[in-house]
């Protein structure tokens, strides 16, 4: 079982990289079809897409909430298995993706677990 969970996390960790940075370069694609080369414009526009309708605001919404628990998570998982360098994935979660750090820190956490209770 701990096999499929490591499997699962390692993928998501990687679709959280190929996945929403893919949708990143469309993005890029469609600013410079439109002619955007302002960097504060080009910000803008992602940001009122975010919350372009009702739709776009649920999930934005959703996500941040998860967000905040997660960290909470981080801090308390991180310290109470005394996981190495817990902290970056705040830093992951922003220069790379949620779902990538998420990903990467429970495939992290179970290798702990598996490492701890082997000993």
């Amino acid at each position: 079982m701990a096999k499929l969970r490591l499997l699962i996390y390692g993928l998501t960790a990687v679709g959280g990289i190929v996945w929403p940075w893919y949708c990143i370069y469309q993005f890029i694609q469609e600013t410079e079809a439109l002619g955007l080369t302002d960097p504060l414009a080009i910000v803008e526009l992602f940001s009122k897409g975010v919350w372009a309708n009702a739709s776009a605001g649920f999930i934005a919404a959703d996500l941040t909430l998860v967000l905040i628990a997660a960290f909470a998570f981080f801090i308390a998982e991180g310290t109470r298995l005394k996981m190495k360098f817990w902290y970056l994935y705040f830093a992951a979660t922003f220069g790379i993706s949620f779902a990538f750090s998420f990903g990467l820190f429970m495939f992290n956490r179970e290798c702990n677990i598996i490492k701890s209770t082997k000993i």
